[in-house]
Parts: C-alpha cells; structure tokens; sequence
C-alpha cells in the first residue's frame, strides 16, 4: 500500500480498497506472509505431534475421558465442550495419547494463525505477521498448551479468537461482526467460565471508548442473544444442580490461595504467558493501544481481565495478554524506514497509523 492510502470516517475508503484489490502484489506479498505464519503453525504442530506421545496421561486428562464417557450437559469442573471433543477423538482414535491430544495441538496452531492474522488486519506485513505468530508460538503458556487435552487449551483459543473479531469489528465499524463475536462467547461459556472475565473487559472497552456505538446497533444485541442460546442448556443443568459448578470453584480458589499458589500471579504474566524477549513487543502494542481512539478497546480487553484476576487472587493467567498487542512491529519497522529512505516501510506505517 502506498502513502494515499488514508481511512475515510471510520472506514477504509473507496479508493484505497479499489487500490488494494487492483494491486496483485499487495496480494501476493499477502499470501506469502499469511503461508509463512502457516508454517510457523505447522512447524510447531508437528513437534508436538511427534513428542506427545512420551509421557502418560495427566490426571485431568483422565477426568476428562471419564466425563467424556458419561455425556451432559455439564459437569462438576467445568462445561461440557472439552469432554464433548475428548469424545469425538475416542471414536477417532481410542486410548491413543497422539491422537486424543491432536485437538490441543490444532487449537495452538490456530492461535498462531489467528495472531497472525490479527496482526495483518491491524496493517502489517510479512515482518510483523511471522514476528506476532513466533512471539505467540515460543510463549511457554502456548508450548504447554499444545501438550495435554484440558479445556484451558480452548478457553485460550476463544480468547484469541474473539480478540481477532474484535478487531475487525473496529477497523470495519461493520456491527455484524457483534454476531460472530457473541457466538464465539458463546461456545467460550461453554468451555471455562473464566470466560466471564473476558466479557467484562470486552464491555468495559465498549464503555470506555468510542466503540460504544455498537450498543445501538440491533447486530450487538442478536450477538448477546446468541450467547445466552448456546449457553442455556449448561445453565439449566447447573440450576438443576443448585450450581455444584460455582460452589466447586469457590472451594479450589479457596484451597489454591490458602497454598499461595496465587502469590506469582504477576510473574507469571511474564514467565508463563510469554516469553522475556518478546514482553516489550507486547508491552508497546498494550501503551499503542491506548494511544489510538480506533482500537483503544483492546487495551481495555486486556487491562479489566487482569485487574480483576489479580484482585481475586486468581492463579493462573491472562490469556490474552500477547496477543493483540503485538501490533506497534510495523510501525518501529516502518519510522525506521522513513529514516533510511525505505518509503514503502513509510508507507505501510500510514497506512496502520493514521490519528484515527
């Protein structure tokens, strides 16, 4: 894309879209980037595949199979997605460790390839997309998460996932995308009722910023709709249960900070959920967020959730925390372009950065 290309109220203008499209190396060097972040996905699926077969099944794992045997509805740990796809792959594969944890293994490389997406749709290139997909990729929270079959491998999935939608919802200001985003809550409910910190964040960004428009839009609404549907069959189960599920969670929070299990919370933000050498990529993109009026939102995504896992004392992390914040690549490779006369890294720059 070159220096005319502008946003236009909001919306990607008539002329830089006819641009876009009558360009075919634009395309081009589209498709090689969105391959490249393929492969990094491959890659890393296939080192899992090849080494998830060295050590026995963890203990979760094994509640898991034991709760896909016995289908409903919902169960005491959590909902009901794990053990339903836990199901599907004993009728694929049987007892196999490979091929039970195969599912585990796709989700990781679908967060690869939706980071790197998130990262085009925010503007950049091959640089930025491969950088966003290798920080993501070597994260030691997405190596674990490859490893084994627990419901927090999908709960991260979700929350990259609706990260994505979010961000096109903003770039567009096409309220559709709230449709999308709600059933993709939806199934997240469905998984790991953490999913709630989420969705507080992603109101409190509506709130918080100009993205509060969407409330008037019947498109927001339908999506809420939509996640309450998917959720209503795991909600009368647990109002037929006297909520065993909340009382459960409530005793495990209990017992996890009674061991101080929850005292490295913030540590982990930077041990666990990525790695030391891309934490400033990822803290860059959080204060760019902030500064930008079209996508302040995401800042907030991930600002609410943690302020809420920490005040709860909450032992894990937050899921989201490198992945839509890996977008200010572009723009340092793009200013340092400018410096040395490359006027497409310029360009590209505008293009993403605009005060907009």
């Amino acid at each position: 894309m070159d220096n005319a290309a502008y946003f236009d109220g909001g919306k990607f203008s008539v002329q830089e879209r006819a641009m876009e499209q009558a360009s075919p190396a634009v395309n081009a060097d589209q498709r090689n980037a969105t391959l490249a972040v393929v492969a990094v996905a491959a890659a890393v699926g296939v080192v899992h595949m090849v080494t998830n077969g060295r050590y026995g099944f963890h203990r979760d794992e094994l509640q898991t199979l034991s709760d896909a045997m016995h289908m409903d509805w919902g169960f005491v740990a959590y909902p009901p997605f794990t053990p339903f796809v836990e199901r599907i792959g004993l009728e694929l594969f049987g007892l196999s460790l490979v091929g039970l944890r195969m599912f585990s293994v796709i989700a990781q490389a679908a967060v690869i390839v939706i980071t790197g997406l998130m990262a085009r749709e925010l503007g950049g290139g091959r640089l930025a997309q491969v950088t966003a997909a290798l920080a993501v990729a070597l994260a030691p929270l997405a190596l674990f998460e490859g490893t084994e079959f627990q419901y927090t491998t999908f709960d991260y999935l979700w929350w990259v996932l609706i990260s994505h939608l979010v961000i096109r919802l903003l770039k567009s200001d096409d309220p559709r995308w709230c449709l999308a985003i709600g059933a993709v809550i939806g199934v997240g409910f469905m998984t790991k009722y953490t999913m709630g910190f989420f969705v507080a964040g992603i109101v409190g960004g509506l709130v918080l910023t100009r993205a509060r428009q969407f409330f008037a839009s019947k498109w927001f609404w339908a999506g809420i709709v939509l996640a309450f549907v998917i959720c209503l069959p795991n909600l009368i189960w647990q109002f037929q249960h006297d909520f065993i599920s909340l009382h459960f969670l409530q005793h495990i929070h209990k017992r996890d900070v009674g061991e101080g299990r929850a005292e490295g919370f913030v540590k982990y933000q930077f041990w666990i959920c990525t790695n030391l050498f891309s934490v400033p990529l990822w803290i860059a993109g959080l204060i760019t967020s902030f500064r930008s009026p079209r996508y302040r939102m995401l800042a907030w995504m991930y600002v609410i959730p943690f302020a809420l896992f920490a005040i709860s004392r909450h032992v894990f992390t937050t899921w989201e925390l490198p992945m839509p914040c890996c977008w200010p690549w572009e723009r340092w490779r793009a200013n340092a372009g400018s410096l040395l006369g490359r006027v497409d890294g310029a360009g590209r720059s505008r293009e993403c950065f605009s005060p907009d």
